[in-house]
């Protein structure tokens, strides 16, 4: 952590040189860093990193406002650089526009917003392809949309998900019955990370229709009964039947289980 406050000489806090700074340079800096700080408690990093990802946001922020390259180093000391006629001079805070800093604040505030949406997606990715529970919160234009929960999220904000199941995934029986409220099990069959209006969102596309679905399930309840059989869904008729084939014999309880949950027949070969 860079500690303004206890520095003796702010002198070498920011450079062995001879370049004296002005109490507002100090307030500057001072203020560049609660901003990295604040911003690193509210988008879970830790200081180091987010000094990294500060540096390289506030250097490009700069460089868009005034116009040439400029290059911010937080540490180990505290300079900004500007690069004109290839020639690197180092400039005092105080002779940059208290606009510039304002826009600079903004552009960290949204560095770090996609950041953190990148780790999501990236944990998100995780659940394709396996079955999660979650209550429909909301049906709009017939599409469903389903809290979820994500156990392989490495921060807090990645662990409660959005998924949608819109009707083309929708069993076809099931079309139109579906109420808010319920609790169902969905299969993840993609996450896709997209950029709506300059805004990064995630996208987690849940069916309830897909070969694959039935598998899932039945392979879970079997492994939370010891059993790792390999197993294959081959045909399927949503809301009607599945064939799966396995290479031994399965336990009743288990197609029964998810035969139940899916209110379809669940044929299993050997």
């Amino acid at each position: 952590m860079l500690d303004f406050a206890k520095a003796k000489d702010i002198g070498e806090v920011f450079t062995k040189k001879p370049v004296k700074y002005s109490q507002r340079d100090i307030e500057i800096f001072g203020s560049l860093v609660d901003a990295i700080e604040e911003l690193a408690e509210k988008y879970e990093l830790s200081i180091e990193e987010s000094i990294d990802i500060a540096e390289s946001a506030i250097s490009l922020a700069l460089s868009e406002y005034i116009g040439h390259d400029v290059q911010v180093y937080l540490k180990p000391k505290c300079k900004i650089y500007i690069y004109t006629d290839f020639v690197a001079k180092e400039i005092q805070p105080s002779q940059i526009k208290k606009e510039a800093f304002k826009y600079v604040k903004e552009k960290l505030s949204f560095r770090f917003y996609t950041y953190q949406a990148f780790r999501i997606y990236e944990d998100a990715k995780k659940i394709v392809r396996t079955v999660t529970f979650g209550p429909v919160f909301r049906i709009i234009q017939n599409t469903l949309y389903v809290k979820i929960k994500n156990p392989h999220a490495t921060i807090k904000a990645g662990r409660d998900l959005i998924g949608q199941c819109p009707l083309e995934h929708q069993t076809p029986k099931e079309r139109g019955q579906y109420r808010e409220g319920q609790i169902l099990p969905f299969f993840v069959t993609s996450v896709r990370g997209v950029v709506d209006g300059n805004t990064p969102k995630i996208i987690i596309t849940l069916s309830r229709n897909s070969l694959s679905f039935p598998e899932e399930l039945l392979r879970m309840s079997l492994a939370q009964r010891g059993i790792f059989t390999p197993i294959k869904a081959v045909r399927r008729i949503a809301g009607g039947w599945t064939e799966i084939h396995a290479e031994e014999k399965l336990p009743k309880e288990c197609i029964k289980e998810v035969g139940d949950l899916l209110k379809e027949g669940i044929i299993v070969k050997y």
